[in-house]
């Protein structure tokens, strides 16, 4: 499922920080997604085991 950015797009798009964050996130495709969190862990492990 391919999103085309539509979704939750208006005049009322201002709100700045987490929000849009949320928005850019929900906005993905799950395949995006899990790339992203895969590598965010891969990241997260990479550091833990650097300390």
């Amino acid at each position: 499922m391919v999103s085309n950015g539509d979704e939750g797009s208006g005049a009322d798009r201002s709100t700045a920080g987490a929000g849009g964050l949320v928005d850019r996130w929900t906005a993905l495709d799950r395949g995006w997604q899990a790339l992203a969190l895969g590598l965010g862990v891969v990241a997260a492990h990479l550091v833990g085991q650097a300390l």
